[in-house]
């Protein structure tokens, strides 16, 4: 499960004065589709940072393609670019009735929480991940 998918219906929180969703919104529906992806692959993100690993965004990309509006419904399409090294690389893709409105990618780094210095990923996800690209 490289790719993996959740919906979200456009809050009116979620959107600016000119009822467009607001760009910092698709910022939030791709951590909300990375913490979706990273739990179906049966991770918990909190008991990785309770044991030590963070994953800090370190670089963000967003095209915004097409506008969006309140009350639309969204799917977000999450996939892991490649196989995690001391990062992981996630390409998005937003779409509302079936057409493109948002791709992005997100770059994360796995740091040791205490010291905030890089690390290699770890072993329990390698073993999950690295047969998804074989």
């Amino acid at each position: 499960m490289k790719t993996f998918s959740v919906k979200i219906k456009v809050r009116y929180c979620e959107t600016d004065q000119m009822g467009l969703v607001h760009h910092g919104s698709y910022v939030n529906y791709f951590e909300e589709a990375r913490i979706a992806w990273i739990s179906n692959l049966g991770f918990s993100y909190s008991e990785m940072e309770n044991s030590g690993i963070i994953l800090p965004v370190s670089k963000l990309s967003v095209n915004y393609l097409r506008p969006v509006y309140f009350d639309d419904n969204l799917v977000v399409n999450v996939e892991l670019a490649e196989v995690p090294t001391s990062r992981l690389i996630f390409n998005y893709t937003i779409k509302n009735k079936d057409e493109v409105v948002v791709i992005g990618t997100t770059v994360l780094a796995f740091l040791k929480k205490e010291t905030k210095k890089p690390v290699r990923c770890p072993d329990y996800i390698l073993e999950k991940v690295t047969p998804l690209f074989k």
